[in-house]
């Protein structure tokens, strides 16, 4: 997976004369982003939230990850128009906005105003790659700190799953699986540290 994510057909060289677009996307803990040209993807990247970013509203969210993208591809975007494509609509009206309700809304817009941004709103059905960016396998103590992040269901769902369902059983019961690394914690269930998805 990891060669074909890298090779040519699917990332493609840059072309500075031409107009690059982002599609940008968080989650509760982490927030993606892929670099577009014609349909083609450059670059993509995916990153998890600090402690504070997490305690963010969701417009917050959404925003800071706008600007995070900006900031980490802006030797491309600098001087040309640029599209920003998010599921967020509300960050569609960003640039008229005549009140900002945070200090942090200020220094963002300080810095995006250096660019010719058009922002389009992408729902999110069809935001599909850059959504699987902004929700990765997080290490466990993301979880454990914050527990609202947690998929109750999850819990239900390990019984029924043909990866999961004999790990989890033997674990439920006391006995230990050192020898594979699994453990639960909190009836999650977790391989190296990193929540196990049903």
């Amino acid at each position: 997976m990891k060669e074909k994510i890298n090779s040519t057909p699917v990332l493609a060289l840059p072309d500075l004369k031409k107009r690059f677009e982002i599609q940008t996307d968080s989650s509760d803990y982490a927030m993606g982003g892929v670099l577009m040209q014609h349909g083609k993807l450059i670059c993509y990247i995916s990153e998890t939230f600090t402690d504070a970013v997490i305690n963010y509203p969701t417009y917050d969210k959404r925003l800071y990850a706008l600007v995070q993208r900006v900031k980490k591809w802006k030797h491309y975007l600098m001087g040309k128009e640029m599209i920003i494509h998010s599921d967020h609509q509300a960050l569609k009206y960003l640039q008229s906005q005549t009140k900002l309700q945070q200090a942090r809304h200020s220094r963002w817009m300080g810095f995006i105003q250096q660019f010719h941004l058009v922002i389009r709103y992408k729902k999110g059905i069809y935001n599909k790659v850059v959504d699987m960016f902004s929700r990765p396998i997080v290490n466990a103590s993301i979880f454990i700190k914050n527990n609202s992040i947690m998929h109750e269901s999850y819990i239900e769902q390990y019984a029924q799953d043909d990866n999961f369902k004999n790990v989890y059983a033997t674990l439920i019961q006391g006995h230990l699986l050192e020898e594979l690394d699994y453990h639960v914690h909190n009836k999650f269930l977790y391989h190296l540290f990193k929540l196990c998805i049903p």
